[in-house]
């Protein structure tokens, strides 16, 4: 089973960070996703619902206790403060986000797309929250 790590479009439909990608993917788009780690191959089944719809009176389409990436459910920094979600990256200019990068450990090049800044965070704050 393939899940977004980070938010995913595709030509059929938009996946959230943990959503199982339903669709039949090419090599290339594969070995995009990959390469820039926004997915996540996992053996087996469970899942998350794929269709968005609320499942057991759940509003947002998540299962009970998964809410996303973000805050808190990302883990602390090395400050102990919570790492930045997608939605305040979003707010911040590129040489914020570089700056805030820094601050959390990674090195990135100022003159990349911010969309590009934003998924590089997500995924360095990600793979950091996995290690604990």
């Amino acid at each position: 089973m393939t899940k977004a790590r980070v938010n995913i479009e595709t030509a059929l439909r938009r996946y959230r960070p943990g959503e199982a990608i339903t669709e039949q993917l090419s090599e290339a788009d594969l070995a995009h996703f990959r390469e820039r780690n926004f997915i996540i191959e996992e053996d087996g089944g469970g899942g998350f619902p794929v269709d968005g719809a609320a499942q057991d009176g759940n509003l947002d389409g998540w299962p009970d206790g998964i809410s996303g990436i973000g805050g808190a459910e990302m883990g602390l920094d090395a400050d102990g403060a919570a790492y930045k979600d997608e939605a305040e990256l979003n707010r911040m200019n590129k040489e914020e986000i570089v700056e805030y990068a820094a601050e959390i450990g990674l090195e990135l090049d100022k003159t990349r797309l911010k969309t590009d800044l934003v998924s590089a965070v997500l995924n360095y704050v990600g793979e950091k929250s996995e290690e604990k």
